[in-house]
């Protein structure tokens, strides 16, 4: 009976050992300056947003357009970060891309992590609010309308880099 219950209690050890060792990576490494710098770059966008939260004229574009020109720059930097890390590539992967695509959704990562795209969306709607701010100014509906894209995209992107941690 002792010998059945040792050669059970071995069997076990060898199977944990064995699927703790076969795990599969879905996910790029996670970058602390990655993480660090999405944080920092957050609170210097927001900082924008305030001080235009209750509107702008188009003659004082020229003060903010340093800030436009420096929370953009971070944020194309971080999505180039971002897409400069190498997505794992196993079976699993492509089967829930190919489930996705067979009912219409985009892929899961498109070779890239999806933190990426998420800041080139905040690049992209970042831009087009300095382009209307310095043609016509902005309304505080229209920047409360830019924050909020903004902060969805900031959101996607911060919680993917922080799921990262394991």
């Amino acid at each position: 009976m002792k010998v059945v219950k040792h050669s059970l209690k071995s069997f076990f050890i060898v199977l944990i050992i064995c699927i703790s060792g076969c795990t599969t990576q879905l996910a790029p490494k996670y970058d602390a300056v990655l993480f660090k710098g999405l944080t920092d770059t957050n609170v210097k966008i927001m900082e924008l947003f305030a001080s235009v939260s209750t509107g702008t004229d188009v003659a004082t574009c020229g003060k903010r357009e340093g800030a436009y020109n420096a929370v953009i720059g971070s944020i194309d930097a971080l999505a180039l970060q971002s897409k400069a890390r190498p997505m794992p590539e196993n079976s699993i992967t492509e089967k829930v891309n190919e489930y996705l695509e067979s009912r219409g959704i985009g892929s899961m990562s498109n070779g890239e992590a999806p933190s990426a795209s998420a800041l080139e969306n905040v690049s992209k709607q970042l831009a087009k609010m300095k382009e209307v701010d310095c043609k016509s100014g902005l309304k505080a509906g229209a920047v409360a309308i830019f924050k909020n894209a903004v902060i969805i995209s900031m959101d996607q992107a911060i919680t993917y880099e922080s799921f990262l941690v394991r």
